[in-house]
């Protein structure tokens, strides 16, 4: 349910999207809203009050470890707090990139668009 979330060419420059508003480009996530500083991230979506805090530790330029630190508004919170997931920037575009998402319960591909 909670996702915070190859490709031919590889990315060039992954800087622009350390820190920012991202909003995923997916319809299941549509309402979903990423801010991110370097090493804090937070997503939420109005439609069902729930706040992922995330730590982000950064790994190279184009990868990252995601923690999950708090979700508010969750029942099963206490199951995923702790939870990591690897993160691989395999693509970049003018204003959004295409991420490889991996832990063990997840793998998958995902384009997140820089709105700010």
């Amino acid at each position: 349910m909670i996702t915070t979330f190859s490709c031919s060419s590889k990315p060039t420059d992954c800087s622009n999207f350390r820190t920012g508003i991202f909003k995923y480009k997916h319809k299941d996530y549509s309402g979903h809203v990423i801010e991110r500083n370097d090493s804090i991230q937070i997503e939420y979506n109005d439609t069902d009050d729930i706040k992922i805090i995330s730590k982000i530790e950064w790994a190279s330029d184009c990868e990252y470890i995601l923690t999950y630190k708090d979700i508010l508004n969750y029942p099963q919170k206490d199951s995923v707090i702790g939870k990591s997931f690897n993160v691989k920037i395999i693509e970049t575009k003018n204003s959004s990139y295409i991420c490889h998402v991996k832990s063990n319960t997840l793998d998958s591909e995902v384009e997140i668009v820089k709105v700010k």
